[in-house]
């Protein structure tokens, strides 16, 4: 591990109270960053202007509503891409679930969650790890965190229905985020205690895997697929049912729902929104921008 080149990469990205941020957030990073994190106290902050998160919103509501209309258009109604896209917006809500839990402390859940894909919760702060200048193996290791969990999510929202109304699609897509939630600290513990490190040391390895199979299996689910439904109609339609829609479908959307999502990423870092207060008094200035994240939830996977 480059030590420079990890300062570097924090530096941009702590906020005002910078000492005792770091001295918190040096539990929760990976251990190579550990060391590097807690030395960066004497870094000067960015703070996070109102005119960045405006812009921040204007271009993710931009983008999700342009990929929901072409998938749409191009693709038809509930399309593999706008279901992806509806996947990402539930891993947001992922993401707000834990704040609100790790902030207000419910019945000490807090103790359970696990650690969420480029995010570390350090005192009243979430400090999000940028693309901009971090170490290539910490991003290899988030991205694949990340995968795992669009996985769980996009297999969870097919496997849920949609519900006959917008009312019953609201409740069961809430549903679909709490069992996302205890799928995934379910995997990180069987990591943890099976696997322990193996995220960290093989994840450029195991993401390159799982780009070649997802690539492979486009080409090999319609090789097969044609051979089998020639040889035998049945074998033809159970390898559809089993192979096409479960695995290769979900794994599929589960590397393009980690795309969307490692573009928010990105845009965060590039707008300096990686340093966001989660205190109890900051979370209700987030409520517009989360109505606005239910409403672009509900078009994308409601009505597109």
């Amino acid at each position: 591990m480059d030590l420079r080149s990890t300062l570097s990469a924090v530096a941009d990205y702590v906020p005002g109270d910078v000492e005792n941020v770091l001295a918190a957030a040096s539990a929760y990073l990976p251990d190579d960053l550990e060391k590097a994190i807690s030395g960066a106290a004497s870094y000067i902050p960015t703070e996070i202007s109102l005119g960045s998160t405006v812009q921040f919103m204007l271009f993710f509501a931009a983008a999700s509503l342009m990929l929901g209309f072409m998938g749409r258009v191009f693709l038809g109604k509930r399309s593999s891409l706008n279901h992806s896209l509806s996947a990402a917006m539930g891993i947001l809500f992922v993401y707000a679930v834990a704040i609100g839990v790790y902030t207000f402390k419910p019945w000490s859940l807090d103790a359970l969650l696990s650690p969420l894909p480029f995010v570390r919760f350090a005192g009243e702060h979430l400090l999000v790890i940028p693309f901009q200048r971090s170490p290539l193996t910490i991003v290899c290791s988030e991205i694949l965190s990340l995968v795992i969990l669009a996985f769980l999510v996009n297999l969870l929202d097919t496997l849920i229905p949609r519900g006959n109304s917008a009312l019953g699609w609201f409740f069961l897509r809430i549903l679909t985020v709490l069992f996302a939630m205890v799928l995934h600290i379910l995997v990180d513990w069987a990591f943890k205690t099976y696997l322990p490190n193996v995220l960290v040391t093989y994840a450029p390895t195991i993401l390159l895997v799982i780009l070649a199979v997802t690539l492979l299996m486009g080409l090999l689910n319609l090789v097969l697929s044609v051979v089998l439904t020639v040889v035998n109609p049945i074998f033809g339609a159970l390898y559809t049912f089993f192979f096409s829609n479960i695995i290769g479908k979900q794994l599929s959307k589960a590397v393009f729902t980690s795309g969307i999502i490692c573009g928010v990423v990105f845009l965060l870092g590039y707008f300096g929104c990686t340093v966001i207060c989660v205190s109890a008094a900051a979370l209700s200035a987030y409520i517009p921008l989360a109505v606005v994240l239910l409403l672009l939830w509900f078009l994308i996977g409601w009505a597109l």
